[in-house]
């Protein structure tokens, strides 16, 4: 983009025609006034010279004349004045104008280095967002590269799993094929104790001792261990490859601090209640705060006291307390173990699970009922809590 040169003070712009004619008012002005003068006393002094016969006969023509001249002396000073004024103001006003056509021009090319930063500040920030999505995309193509081949080399080493677990299952079938022969074979033992030839008897046991513990068992044996280690294997290349198939730039979830015992207090107050879960006790400690997606976290604590309280016969008490790691702990004393199948349930015990908390059932003793505890740990500072699908 091109910017028209600045402003130099010599070139000055011409100036229009009221501004032209107001500058030669200006310079005539005192001319005029001289000539005026001039022309004054030039009728004055014939007018003097036509008068002085009279003056010897009356002699208040020649003091009248007198007054005339120092009249005009008076005019003339004063009109010689005022042309000096407008010469100088005339002055006055050109250096303001030369002064305000200098500052013009010093503002325009203030104006034009400023536009002119602007405009590489401009293309420089330009340049550096191409430069970030120039970056972004060469960033998204390696991922991708990255998850094609890191999903060419999983299904190579599933592939290779798959062979040796289909090796293991020719072994067992070939192992299971002399079933025919342990049942020949257990048959002619039979016979042999029944007809009390204890020779035969034992050279039967004998073959069934050496098919069965020298040959089946380990080929068993190997299996298994073969299976065991396919199996960590397969695991390992899993966890080995979990990170690379999962979305990059995931969002993260909103949480906030909760006070879970004024939570608490309001489900249970708005919660209807079974016969069998009357009455409720309550042991709630004050200021017990967990940070949680408020949401789906406390819909799924409804769910949960919901179902407990249903199922309770006995009467059930509610404790809620905070431990020295800022785990808030949530016990119901007296009720049954959680069903899991509701889907609310399921997906608040999945977010405990994976949020580093806990949920148990401790089975009733001698003078204590059982009990249902959940455990809700504090996510570390600057990592917000995991969701599941029911607290998503």
């Amino acid at each position: 983009m091109s910017h028209p040169p600045p402003a130099e003070p010599s070139r000055q712009p011409d100036a229009p025609a009221g501004e032209r004619r107001l500058r030669e008012v200006d310079l005539l002005l005192p001319v005029a006034a001289a000539i005026c003068i001039a022309l004054s006393w030039y009728v004055f002094l014939d007018y003097e010279r036509a008068v002085a016969v009279c003056g010897a006969v009356a002699p208040e023509v020649a003091a009248r004349v007198g007054e005339m001249r120092l009249m005009m002396v008076l005019l003339s000073v004063g009109g010689l004045g005022l042309a000096g004024l407008a010469a100088r103001d005339a002055r006055r006003r050109r250096r303001a104008e030369d002064e305000l056509l200098v500052a013009h021009a010093a503002l325009g090319r203030r104006m034009a280095r400023r536009t002119d930063a602007l405009k590489n500040r401009t293309k420089a920030l330009r340049e550096s967002r191409l430069r970030e999505r120039l970056a972004e995309r060469e960033a998204e193509a390696a991922f991708a590269a990255g998850q094609v081949e890191a999903a060419g080399t999983y299904l190579h080493h599933v592939g290779n799993a798959l062979s040796a677990f289909e090796l293991e299952l020719l072994r067992l079938g070939r192992a299971l094929e002399g079933a025919g022969r342990l049942d020949a074979a257990f048959d002619a033992l039979v016979r042999a104790i029944e007809s009390g030839d204890r020779a035969e008897a034992g050279r039967g046991a004998q073959v069934l001792r050496d098919a069965v513990i020298g040959r089946t068992f380990p080929r068993l044996s190997g299996c298994a261990a073969s299976l065991g280690d396919l199996k960590g294997r397969m695991l390992g290349e899993l966890e080995r490859h979990r990170g690379e198939f999962e979305r990059r730039g995931t969002p993260r979830p909103y949480v906030q601090a909760v006070r879970l015992d004024l939570e608490l207090a309001a489900i249970l107050d708005r919660m209807p209640r079974a016969a069998g879960s009357d009455p409720v006790s309550r042991d709630i400690r004050p200021e017990v705060v967990v940070t949680v997606r408020k949401q789906p976290f406390l819909a799924g604590l409804a769910a949960l006291l919901r179902q407990a309280l249903d199922a309770a016969t006995d009467p059930v008490r509610v404790r809620l307390g905070q431990g020295p790691d800022r785990r808030a702990v949530l016990t119901l004393d007296g009720v049954p173990a959680a069903e899991t199948g509701e889907p609310a349930v399921a997906a608040f015990i999945n977010f405990l699970n994976e949020n580093g908390g806990a949920f148990r059932h401790e089975p009733g003793a001698a003078g204590r009922p059982p009990r249902l505890v959940v455990e809700i740990a504090e996510p570390p500072r600057g990592q917000a809590p995991s969701g599941s699908p029911g607290l998503s």
